[in-house]
């Protein structure tokens, strides 16, 4: 059953939201239009000290390839990087161990199992029958994919599942297309997955016409922009059954840039559940409190194609 949605319009711009991790602080591997990407990213503690681990997956015609990096709050970082070539099926399993130096240094190992992944059409991401792990200081601090039990028995034997779970704070995603650009997100942890679709093209006939916008979720329009060529930058807010997700969008480029150029989409949920709120959320006449950020942000670059 889908989630109604409702719509709360807001003119004129309207500053970025504020997430807990920032759209250019997600490293994707070198992209270049054409090439699919995502990342994920997450918090963890490792070794006592919170650290962001970021998971991020690009595909192009000939192969895939993932990425695994660490990064703690004095800035050093280690990453490791798997070429997924057709030819080379040793590598779709293994385990590499990197270093993080810095003022907490600690040893990381990240564990994968692809032997059986399946792939969408087009996307860099398994959808199911894999595993992306890592393991440091005694703990299994981030699994990634269907294959949690595979991935905890290949773990070091005294390796036990982390204390705390890994916390999603941010998603960045590539697509493309012509006029329509499509994707798919949570917007709340242990939320359903919710169809993405963006439109966008001239409102009328002729070489003059106004521009249009549309953005819909789960085929449900959410968003529509008129003369989108004075209202390249706004937001909107779209309120589901638990979750109300602020949407920003910024297609300043599509519109004025020369070359291909992305626009920037931003989904921001916040939860709106009483029973996902915790008993603290209330003041002391017993009102509650604003509805929680989830802390988390999707950022949807959408790249046309001519």
């Amino acid at each position: 059953m889908q989630d109604h949605v409702v719509v709360q319009q807001r003119s004129g711009d309207q500053p970025a939201p504020s997430c807990d991790i920032a759209a250019d602080e997600i490293p994707v591997n070198g992209h270049k239009p054409g090439r699919a990407v995502t990342a994920s990213v997450y918090r963890a503690k490792i070794a006592g000290h919170s650290r962001v681990l970021t998971v991020s997956w690009s595909r192009d015609m000939l192969s895939h390839s993932f990425a695994v990096s660490v990064t703690g709050v004095d800035g050093a970082s280690a990453e490791c990087r798997v070429d997924l070539r057709p030819w080379q099926f040793w590598r779709r399993a293994g385990s590499r161990r990197v270093e993080l130096a810095g003022t907490a240094p600690a040893t990381v190992r990240v564990m994968w199992d692809l032997r059986r992944a399946r792939f969408g059409a087009g996307l860099p991401e398994p959808r199911s029958g894999y595993y992306v792990a890592v393991e440091a200081a005694g703990e299994v601090v981030l699994v990634v994919g269907d294959m949690r039990k595979d991935a905890l028995r290949r773990a070091s034997p005294r390796a036990a599942p982390a204390a705390c779970d890994a916390v999603p704070v941010a998603r960045r995603e590539h697509v493309f297309g012509k006029r329509r650009f499509a994707a798919k997100a949570r917007f709340h942890d242990q939320g359903a997955v919710h169809d993405i679709a963006i439109e966008c093209g001239g409102g009328g006939e002729g070489g003059d016409a106004d521009m249009e916008m549309t953005i819909a979720i789960d085929g449900e329009e959410a968003v529509q922009v008129k003369h989108l060529q004075w209202k390249f930058r706004g937001n909107q807010s779209v309120t589901f059954s638990r979750a109300k997700v602020e949407v920003y969008w910024d297609v300043h480029d599509w519109l004025f840039s020369a070359g291909m150029r992305p626009a920037l989409f931003i989904f921001r949920p916040i939860v709106l559940s009483s029973a996902s709120a915790p008993a603290a959320a209330m003041l002391l006449d017993g009102s509650p409190l604003p509805p929680p950020a989830t802390g988390f942000c999707l950022y949807l670059y959408a790249w046309k194609l001519d």
